[in-house]
C-alpha cells in the first residue's frame, strides 16, 4: 500500500522540478520595476550603415548587462555598466568608458542613450531631461520627444500587473533603432 502513495508523490516531486518557476512579484506602475531580464532584438539604420542583433538584458538599479547577439559588426558583443564605468567586450576588442552611451556608439555608430533607454523600454520619459509625451486613456506613453529623440511606443501587453511596451521605434537626424521585446520578466533577479 505504501508502495503507490511513495510513487505518486515521487512523480509529482519530478512534476513540480519540471515547471518554470515564475515571478510573483507584481507592480502598480512601471516606475516601481527596477530589475527585470529582457529578451528581443534590436535594430538599428544609419545614413551610412545598418544591422540587427537579438539581446538578453539584466538590469538592477545601479548596474545593467546587455548581450548581443547576431550581425552587428562583431558576432556578439556584451555591454555591462555600474556607477560610473562601463565595459563592452567584443570577439575582437574591449572598449571602456564612464557610461553605457558613450559605449553604444562602438555597436550602432551613433550616440545610444542607455540610460534614458532603461526608462523608455519601461514606457517612462526618462527624468534626467525634459521631454514632451503623450499618452493614451490608459495612460500609457505613445510617443515621446526627449534627448533629441521622436519614439512612439505600442504593442503594449500585460507583465507583473502592469502594461509593459513590446515595441519602442526612435528616430533621431537620420539614425533610427527599434527595440522590440518578445519577453519582460520584472522583478528581482
Amino acid at each position: 500500500m505504501k508502495s503507490p502513495v511513495v510513487l505518486v508523490a515521487l512523480l509529482l516531486l519530478v512534476a513540480g522540478c519540471q515547471v518554470r518557476p515564475t515571478s510573483t512579484d507584481t507592480f502598480t506602475h512601471p516606475s516601481q520595476i527596477q530589475h527585470w531580464r529582457m529578451d528581443g532584438k534590436l535594430g538599428y539604420r544609419t545614413a551610412n550603415d545598418g544591422g540587427s542583433a537579438t539581446f538578453e538584458w539584466q538590469q538592477q538599479p545601479t548596474r545593467g548587462d546587455i548581450r548581443f547577439s547576431g550581425p552587428l559588426g562583431f558576432g556578439s558583443a556584451e555591454l555591462r555598466w555600474d556607477t560610473g564605468r562601463a565595459e563592452l567586450i567584443t570577439a575582437r576588442e574591449q572598449y571602456q568608458a564612464r557610461s553605457p552611451g558613450e559605449l553604444a556608439w562602438h555597436l550602432t555608430g551613433f550616440w545610444l542613450p542607455i540610460s534614458a533607454l532603461q526608462y523608455w523600454a519601461r514606457g517612462l520619459p526618462w527624468p534626467g531631461a525634459p521631454g514632451e509625451a503623450s499618452y493614451d486613456d490608459q495612460e500609457q506613453l505613445l510617443t515621446l520627444d526627449q534627448l533629441g529623440w521622436q519614439l512612439e511606443f505600442d504593442r503594449y501587453e500585460p507583465v507583473a500587473g502592469v502594461s509593459l511596451p513590446h515595441r519602442l521605434k526612435a528616430q533621431q537626424n537620420g539614425n533610427r533603432f527599434t527595440l522590440l521585446i518578445k519577453e519582460w520578466a520584472p522583478g528581482k533577479p
